[in-house]
């Protein structure tokens, strides 16, 4: 008889032979907490029965995941941040490109869940840039290890978007009228600055260059050793002097640290120090 270390040890086991997720990247106490949302929720008595609800039920896998990955997101989460990338990083960087003549700003949503945050960054830059928008080739990527919440987040559709003004709401949104209530869809000239990418942050590696990364409210699901792989992987993924923004009860590691300078601490903004040859914020990206 196995012991109930043993059985969560073969579950773990069995979802990273079976879905490619390596289960002890994550906080021991919180992989417990959302295994047992789907125990309860299939009425599984113990790890083994839960295996077996896995194995003769493929769409579990799809729930467990979903529920491994979850992200509590909204349009323009911790307002204040925007407004700190608004008034102040969005410009930074701005005044760098046109320094070195390029028109080109990249910026990548990691961990975007099912698209508010990026979205919510084209929206700024857009009226931000205003009248100024078309001279620039704004970039954006969002990404995240769950290829649901891209789906949804590549149709654009919300039912709420309570963190924006009425006047935004109808520049930025289609709204229809369903039979399960008002919907809200992204517009597409919005919806063509974002590229949506199903992505491990600790498998693949972009090579592209950004100028702005964020990576909020994904590091606090991580042990400190894998924060710290995450953080050097985004490190080799910015430009010298681009600029990195955490959740705001997220913190650089030690040793993580030591590639980023505060910009903001209250924001949880940082700039990247370290770790490319490029001069400025605008490097390669022309």
């Amino acid at each position: 008889m196995l012991s109930e270390n043993q059985a969560f040890a073969l579950l773990k086991r069995r979802v990273r032979i079976d879905r490619g997720l390596d289960c002890e990247q994550y906080k021991e106490n919180y992989l417990k907490r959302r295994v047992a949302v789907r125990l309860r929720a299939t009425g599984a008595a113990d790890y083994l029965a839960y295996l077996r609800v896995l194995k003769n039920d493929p769409e579990e896998y799809t729930r467990l995941m979903n529920e491994l990955t979850i992200n509590v997101t909204q349009f323009f989460r911790d307002k204040d941040v925007y407004l700190k990338i608004r008034d102040e990083v969005m410009p930074t960087l701005f005044r760098a490109k046109e320094v070195i003549g390029s028109r080109t700003i990249r910026v990548w949503s990691a961990g975007c869940a099912t698209g508010e945050e990026p979205y919510s960054l084209a929206m700024l830059i857009d009226h931000r840039l205003g009248a100024e928008e078309g001279r620039w080739n704004v970039r954006i990527l969002g990404s995240d290890i769950d290829l649901e919440s891209i789906r949804a987040a590549r149709k654009g559709e919300y039912s709420k978007v309570d963190m924006l003004e009425d006047m935004d709401i109808k520049e930025y949104f289609e709204t229809t009228e369903t039979p399960r209530g008002r919907v809200y869809r992204v517009r597409e000239r919005v919806r063509r600055t974002v590229k949506l990418e199903e992505l491990n942050l600790l498998g693949d590696n972009q090579k592209r260059r950004f100028d702005l990364v964020l990576c909020r409210n994904v590091l606090i699901y991580f042990g400190r050793d894998v924060q710290r792989r995450i953080i050097e992987g985004i490190s080799s993924e910015i430009l010298h002097e681009g600029y990195l923004v955490l959740g705001k009860s997220e913190t650089l590691g030690q040793e993580a640290g030591s590639l980023f300078n505060p910009a903001f601490p209250r924001e949880r903004i940082y700039r990247h120090t370290a770790g490319s040859p490029e001069r400025g914020a605008g490097g390669a990206n022309g």
